[in-house]
């Protein structure tokens, strides 16, 4: 009898008869140069450091598998090349960041920001060769604080995503830190569109004494999935108190993702919240990933900032002692505990996870678009054809249901006619007429 197959019904202690390893779907996975899901990935702009990272040193950075630096030259002027200079292969993180460029430890060669080969210091033939040899770099953008790069055709760039929750009157942005996982990039973005969790594993500090999450979270919602322009949302629905408060997340493109304040627990009515978060996830290779991400600071709120920024990070990297991340478990915790690349066949999916799926499902089309050679959806080649946003929080009062608050079928149908009006309506452009109005 084979060890490695389920031969029988499923049973208490049935361990022999089960797997537990497989092969990964490195076609979803994949992120090396040359892969399909590396060339998807490249047709995005992905974070790699945070501007004050750039200082008098330049800084080593891996990005879909690469091995770069990434420098800020004295005229304010942010490069991004290859790690090994293309003189004889020295690693420029020992490089000499200089007034126009970086500069080669071994042997001098400066290098621009867009990899042009500015002097060759002691070479004959110095002119001749700045025209013929440059460092391979790529295109950068900041915003917020972070420094973005496009590793795809240079020929064939997309806007940036410069989204529309990223101006709303009365909301800063500042950026976060580095959460760096042990993991693929994939079960990190899954994670945004998998709403049962939150209201098992971020009710555990809750119950452990831990603030975290608003405790109204802990209700099981009623939930339904959306496709969106840019990707899917999920929205959920559950009472509270007089109210019903509909949360929603969502994900942008492949690699961004957008949540609403983990404060909120549905109390006031509302049709719409200011952002709360934005992520960016960098796949750094096949088994590493970096969080990037922005918090958006309304005016309206009365949480210190230090405290808000201490529970956003909270499980979310491996920053505490391993007794205690068991103890008390965060995100980080349940995706890099599915392994360096989760191995989605031993899977074995419910009700709840559609999202999961619709997720796998937009990222396959998406490299099957590139492989093909055509645009995958999230990418836009100017800033008029960017799509909205949606996570948001909406609360209504019970009194405004067609049935009771407690009927599953009644809060899944103002869910789903909560997701149709934010595509006709997304939840930013109200919460800015609503700012309008408010200020008249």
């Amino acid at each position: 009898m084979p060890s490695e197959t389920l031969t029988r019904s499923p049973g208490a202690y049935d361990g022999y008869y089960r797997k537990q390893v497989a092969e990964p779907d490195i076609f979803l996975c994949g992120v090396g140069r040359g892969t399909p899901g590396g060339e998807y990935l490249r047709r995005y702009w992905h974070p790699v450091a945070y501007l004050d990272e750039l200082g008098e040193l330049p800084l080593r950075v891996r990005a879909l598998g690469e091995d770069l630096v990434a420098f800020r030259n004295g005229r304010g002027e942010v490069g991004v090349l290859h790690l090994h200079c293309c003189h004889r292969n020295t690693s420029l993180e020992f490089g000499i960041v200089e007034q126009t460029g970086l500069r080669c430890c071994y042997h001098g060669r400066l290098f621009a920001p867009d990899g042009t080969l500015l002097e060759i210091p002691g070479d004959p033939n110095e002119e001749r060769l700045k025209c013929e040899v440059t460092q391979g770099g790529y295109p950068t953008h900041v915003f917020a604080g972070i420094v973005f790069v496009y590793m795809g055709p240079p020929n064939d760039i997309p806007a940036f995503p410069m989204l529309d929750r990223f101006d709303v009157p009365g909301v800063r942005l500042v950026p976060g830190v580095r959460l760096e996982l042990e993991c693929n990039w994939v079960q990190i973005k899954e994670n945004v569109v998998d709403p049962h969790h939150t209201n098992i594993l971020h009710v555990i500090p809750q119950r452990r004494g831990v603030e975290h999450f608003a405790d109204e979270f802990e209700g099981f919602p009623e939930i339904t999935f959306m496709e969106t322009p840019a990707g899917c949302m999920y929205l959920a629905a559950r009472r509270s108190g007089d109210n019903i408060w509909v949360r929603s997340a969502e994900f942008y493109g492949p690699t961004i993702h957008c949540i609403s304040s983990i404060f909120e627990g549905g109390i006031e009515a509302k049709a719409a919240t200011p952002p709360f978060i934005t992520f960016f996830t960098l796949p750094v290779d096949d088994e590493n990933s970096i969080n990037f991400f922005i918090s958006h600071v309304s005016d309206e709120e009365d949480i210190p900032f230090e405290k808000r920024r201490a529970l956003e990070v909270f499980g979310q990297h491996e920053d505490r002692p391993y007794t205690e991340r068991q103890y008390l478990p965060g995100d980080h915790e349940a995706q890099v505990g599915q392994g360096k690349i989760n191995p989605i066949a031993l899977e074995h999916l419910g009700t709840h996870d559609r999202g999961i799926v619709m997720f796998r499902r937009f990222v396959r089309m998406g490299i099957k678009a590139v492989s093909n050679g055509k645009d995958p959806v999230g990418f836009y080649r100017t800033a008029a054809e960017l799509p909205p946003t949606f996570a948001n929080d909406r609360v209504v009062p019970i009194s405004e249901l067609a049935g009771s608050p407690d009927d599953p079928a009644v809060l899944l149908k103002l869910a789903d006619d909560i997701g149709a009006d934010y595509l006709l309506n997304p939840p930013i452009h109200t919460l800015r007429a609503m700012r309008a109005e408010t200020a008249r």
